[in-house]
């Protein structure tokens, strides 16, 4: 059991990646990678899992993301970026990688 209490985008981005702070707006827009790391902080801290346990390219519904689990996401991702996301684009982006890079786009 992952006993991390830290909340998402509060680890560190990889190398060149820009993250807020948690419930703080990104200062510039973040770029793919820094998208990643936060969806990756973010569903490790909700699933209960381990960052590495998170893989970038696994559907989100097979790691267990039901759809209220989309509409928190997409929400708390709309007050970090400030900019509002449709939930319904984590359905047409469905992993981690492909929603990251959509939302950099």
């Amino acid at each position: 059991m992952n006993t991390q209490t830290t909340l998402p985008g509060a680890q560190q981005a990889a190398p060149g990646a820009q993250q807020a702070a948690p419930g703080a707006r990104a200062a510039t827009r973040p770029d793919a990678a820094a998208i990643e790391a936060w969806l990756v902080d973010y569903l490790a801290d909700r699933l209960g899992r381990d960052r590495s346990e998170i893989r970038r390219t696994e559907r989100f519904e097979r790691m267990g993301v039901d759809s209220l689990a989309v509409v928190s996401m997409t929400g708390e991702l709309e007050e970090w970026l400030g900019r509002k996301v449709e939930p319904t684009l984590a359905y047409d982006h469905p992993t981690v990688q492909d929603l990251a890079a959509a939302l950099a786009g």
